[in-house]
């Protein structure tokens, strides 16, 4: 049986039934990736500890330890199934990729400024809404709730009831709880704005989730932020949760994370939470003093 055809008719009705198409999509894309190293459609017979080790490590000269690891999970997640129902006699005992660990990435209140400021800037309209609206109500949105940016495009518009916003669970990542969220006066009003249209959601983007990225960039560059992956959407979301977090709130809480290690580890900001805290050096004696000019 080929990978592909176990992913259609056992995992996906066993393990991601009303799941989203997302959980899916990366499933068939570790399997991709391992069928174009073997040259042929992957089998369950491929699941071997040598063979997909020896994958890992092709991948491994050419791609990220964080890439390397997403196709890995994903390979063990088909392979520990496959193994549970009595297709594949062993189950994987390969090691876990080495992911370097990098500090997490929000924005500060001085970069929030220059984000909202730059944001003003924007030409042209999203539908019948004047760009500017739209994308300064996507920052307050985004950094008031913490939503994904998924969550925050798929809101209906009866989900608006000035000044609760209201996230269906369908809309959201593991589709299982919906949240109600009180924003500001200031971000009530944009909300206001960006959604006096007939459109099916609050914010009615209609266009690609490239043209969304690239208006993006051009706001977090000409906030003098750079475009790089650290600043796209998601930083919105650590930004939530550092800005919590120094503020002395429940961040894992309010995020709906599992646990606080997953807000620890790729969540908070330093340079956020440990603003006003004091720093290491400050404790230390001070062996070398200012020499007198």
């Amino acid at each position: 049986m080929t990978l592909t055809t176990f992913l259609d008719t056992v995992y996906v009705p066993l393990r991601l039934r009303g799941r989203s198409p997302e959980s899916v999509r990366l499933l068939r894309h570790s399997i991709t990736q391992f069928s174009r190293w073997l040259g042929r459609p992957a089998t369950l017979e491929d699941l071997d500890d040598l063979v997909v080790s020896q994958w890992l490590a092709a991948m491994a000269a050419k791609k990220s330890p964080n890439s390397v690891a997403r196709e890995r999970s994903g390979i063990l997640a088909l392979w520990n199934l496959a193994q549970g129902r009595g297709l594949v006699r062993l189950r994987p005992t390969v090691a876990p990729e080495l992911v370097p660990h990098k500090v997490p990435r929000a924005f500060t209140a001085e970069e929030l400024e220059r984000l909202a400021r730059a944001a003003s800037w924007s030409s042209g309209w999203v539908g019948p809404v004047p760009a500017a609206t739209f994308f300064r109500a996507l920052i307050a949105v985004g950094l008031e709730t913490g939503e994904r940016i998924s969550a925050i495009l798929h809101t209906p518009r009866s989900g608006w009831q000035r000044p609760t916003l209201t996230v269906p669970a369908i809309v959201r990542k593991g589709r299982a709880q919906e949240r109600v969220y009180e924003l500001s006066p200031e971000a009530c009003d944009l909300v206001d704005a960006v959604s006096s249209h007939s459109g099916p959601t609050v914010f009615w983007w209609t266009a690609s989730g490239t043209a969304l990225r690239k208006r993006w960039k051009t706001i977090t560059r000409r906030a003098g932020l750079g475009d790089g992956r650290d600043v796209q959407f998601h930083a919105l979301r650590r930004s939530t949760a550092s800005h919590l977090t120094a503020a002395g709130l429940d961040a894992t809480a309010y995020l709906g994370h599992s646990t606080d290690r997953i807000t620890r580890r790729s969540y908070l900001d330093p340079r956020v939470v440990d603003a006003t805290r004091p720093k290491a050096w400050q404790s230390m004696p001070r062996v070398f003093k200012p020499e007198a000019g």
